[in-house]
């Protein structure tokens, strides 16, 4: 009996110990239960931020998915933005293509103005003549006294840098000239040959060698191997427009730091016209007093086919609705904001632009042209050591290919030198207020002041100047000679009547 009672008691005592363990397994579960509801719910607010995040990032008109980071710059990286550039100024992006283009050709012919003048830095022109003359044939040969001068300008504005290579032409059929050869230019592309330039580690400057990597381009809708190849140091000139100086490959061009305020200044305009086809597009209302009314007027412009123009007869008021004009001011206002913007960045008066309506009075638009001619200093003057760096490697390597650097008549780049004239209102105004009167009043010569005007070859003129006196001397001797005959006949002939 005791026994009994005893495996009894052991089982009560071994079910208690379950329900003691289920209870504590269930109080556990509950406790991680209720925690993970409250991870939950904290998931659930996060998420809801993140979704109200996610709208005030969205177009506020359109609804349309932006980017989730805020910007200001959309071109961050030279490859993508130098594309950018280019697809825009051809004609060929969604967007900005008329602002790019008018920035790159204005800047460009602000750059060279009226061309290059190679001039001598001998104390006469004769000793430099040699020079002088070849080298105008050489910029005739490669048409750089023309045209594709402001195409290589155009090209930097592009892509930031310019690279041109030199090769030496030689025909014996069709020489050019009297020359042996001559030395050719060519432009080489950063976009088509995605080409490098290797560097002095002690100097920044000293470019030593071009290269670049077997490419593939399209060109007329059929794709190209442009096969690898590199350029040593005498064979090329290399200049970079833009980027710091410390890194040789990087140089984004003046446009490619207003490109996103292009795209928002086309868009802008976009918006505009959207806004004048509604309003453009008024709705005829017709208000009827009851609904028979309205049904019976609508029937009737649906058999006779009404259209605006035409008459009809009805008892309803009649009014033309259109939507309100509440946002334009803000797309006019964003418009003038971005022009302003691109304006102060290339340098291109806004009136260049389009916007002449900002221009108060003439005198504003003729300072602001000066704009142009400052902002474009940086550019003018690198472009003037690219055409002396051209001349003296061209003639170094004219040299080598003739024969002329073992001999004493060797050309010698040295002798001459490069200018672009620049010509702006400020300086016709201080030739004819200043310098004009100083040269009258004898302070200066007549020489100076003429070699401030451009186009003009002081010497050339010298030379002419002084033809014509001695044309106008020899003509006055004659006439003396003849007023002397003259005197001498008549004398004699008194003389014989006596």
């Amino acid at each position: 009996m005791m026994g009994i009672f005893n495996t009894k008691a052991r089982a009560q005592a071994q079910e208690m110990r379950v329900q003691k363990a289920v209870a504590e397994a269930t109080s556990a579960s509950l406790r991680e239960f209720e925690a993970r509801s409250e991870a939950d719910r904290f998931q659930d607010k996060v998420a809801h931020l993140y979704k109200v995040q996610e709208l005030l990032t969205k177009d506020i008109l359109t609804l349309q998915e932006t980017e989730h980071l805020y910007v200001g710059n959309d071109y961050r990286d030279y490859a993508t933005g130098v594309l950018a550039v280019s697809e825009k100024y051809s004609g060929t992006s969604e967007w900005g293509c008329l602002q790019t283009a008018a920035v790159v050709d204005l800047r460009s012919a602000f750059i060279l103005g009226e061309g290059l003048k190679v001039v001598h830095r001998t104390e006469t022109k004769e000793e430099a003549a040699a020079e002088l003359e070849w080298a105008e044939d050489f910029l005739a040969y490669n048409a750089l006294d023309a045209e594709m001068a402001q195409e290589i300008v155009k090209e930097s504005e592009i892509e930031g840098k310019i690279a041109l290579r030199l090769f030496w032409d030689e025909d014996d059929e069709e020489p050019y000239k009297d020359y042996p050869g001559m030395v050719s230019v060519r432009f080489i592309s950063w976009l088509s040959k995605k080409y490098k330039v290797d560097v002095d580690p002690n100097d920044y400057l000293w470019y030593k060698r071009l290269f670049w990597d077997a490419t593939t381009v399209t060109i007329n809708n059929v794709s190209q191997l442009l096969p690898a190849g590199s350029v040593d140091e005498p064979e090329f000139v290399y200049k970079k427009f833009g980027g710091r100086l410390n890194d040789a490959n990087d140089a984004q061009p003046k446009v490619m730091k207003c490109l996103t305020q292009i795209d928002r200044l086309d868009r802008a305009l976009r918006d505009l016209r959207e806004i004048n086809h509604l309003f453009a597009s008024p709705t005829p209302n017709f208000q009827c007093a009851t609904p028979q009314q309205a049904a019976a007027l609508l029937q009737q412009i649906k058999d006779i086919n009404w259209k605006i123009g035409k008459a009809i007869a009805h008892t309803a008021i009649f009014t033309l609705v259109s939507p309100t004009a509440d946002g334009v001011q803000n797309i006019i206002s964003e418009i003038e904001l971005n022009v302003k913007m691109i304006s102060g960045t290339t340098g291109i008066p806004i009136h260049y632009l389009g916007l002449l309506d900002l221009l108060k009075n003439r005198a504003t638009g003729d300072n602001t042209r000066e704009l142009v001619m400052a902002a474009t200093t940086r550019e003018r003057e690198i472009w003037v050591g690219t055409f002396e760096e051209l001349l003296e490697k061209a003639m170094m390597f004219y040299n080598l290919k003739t024969g002329g650097s073992q001999k004493s008549t060797k050309l010698d780049p040295s002798k001459i030198g490069v200018e672009i004239p620049l010509i702006s209102q400020d300086h016709w105004t201080n030739l004819q207020n200043v310098l004009i009167p100083a040269a009258l009043g004898g302070i200066i010569s007549k020489e100076f002041v003429a070699g401030q005007i451009p186009g003009v070859d002081v010497e050339k003129e010298t030379e002419l100047r002084e033809a014509a006196e001695e044309k106008e001397l020899e003509q006055a001797k004659l006439d003396m000679e003849r007023f002397k005959t003259e005197v001498d006949i008549k004398a004699n002939a008194k003389g014989a009547a006596e």
